[in-house]
């Protein structure tokens, strides 16, 4: 009887199915991830802060492509005048299942200012399966506009929401 425990204690281990890593790409991959995000950057595209949502439009395996909008108003700091400012991108997704490599590109647009922004951007987003989203984006910012304006500098956005 001692032999015979540990014998199919042994038994059980070698012949359990292991299910430690789901390796279905519909369960695992992009494809199961949330297709909406809604989420307030700091800094980023915004370059004080933003409020933005964006849309996977399509989801493959381990990759997504994914559309951005977004805006906020702004005060400068040498006037009164009310500023809005409204972003536009699009990126991609790789990775899953909670954690993706984010490239992207996108424009701000300004309207109290000249200021025209291209923003190029290579970060990380954290989406969790009940829908917590982080975001942190290094990125480089080219402006239009050649005088003495904010852009054609390094920058980085941080970005808290939520997925659904």
């Amino acid at each position: 009887m001692k032999a015979f425990v540990p014998f199919l204690l042994l038994a059980i281990v070698l012949f359990s199915p292991l299910n430690a890593q789901d390796t279905d790409t519909k369960v695992a991959g992009v494809e199961s991830i949330r297709k909406n995000s809604l989420y307030l950057e700091i800094m980023g595209n915004g370059v004080v802060y933003s409020i933005n949502y964006d849309r996977i439009i399509i989801a493959r395996e381990r990759t997504a492509i994914f559309l951005r909008i977004g805006g906020n108003e702004y005060h400068g700091s040498f006037t009164d005048k009310l500023s809005f400012n409204f972003i536009v991108a699009a990126g991609i997704l790789y990775g899953g299942p909670s954690h993706y490599f984010e490239p992207g590109i996108g424009f701000t647009y300004f309207t109290g200012s000249p200021d025209r922004l291209v923003v190029l951007s290579a970060g990380y987003r954290y989406q969790g399966r009940r829908g917590f989203t982080l975001r942190a984006t290094p990125m480089f910012i080219i402006n239009s506009e050649k005088e003495d304006t904010f852009g054609n500098c390094l920058w980085v956005g941080l970005s808290v929401g939520y997925s659904f």
